[in-house]
């Protein structure tokens, strides 16, 4: 029974962390940018921005797709990934 209870404390937990979010969507793809040091193209599909947990305990990230440049053949040129932490805005890496 104690061990229910306990699991159950450590989902509400995580649950309850996750939902006080500083950074935004807009905000991390500018924080990216900015970190990036090049303007991505402007197409939708040159900035791609998803949700992540990773860690123990888990925390929040935006990936942060961006697209470099687009080639006479519509294919980008360059591409980086960066992870955005939600709670403080650093970006934890890039590749």
């Amino acid at each position: 029974m104690l061990a229910i209870v306990l699991l159950a404390a450590l989902l509400v937990a995580q649950t309850c962390g996750s939902a006080n979010q500083e950074i935004s969507q807009e905000e991390a793809v500018a924080i990216a940018i900015e970190a990036a040091g090049f303007e991505p193209c402007t197409r939708t599909q040159c900035r791609q921005v998803r949700a992540l947990r990773q860690g123990i305990p888990s925390r929040l990230y935006w990936v942060v797709g961006l697209a470099e440049n687009v080639a006479a053949d519509g294919e980008p040129t360059g591409a980086r990934t960066f992870l955005v932490d939600v709670n403080t805005g650093d970006v934890t890496e890039s590749r």
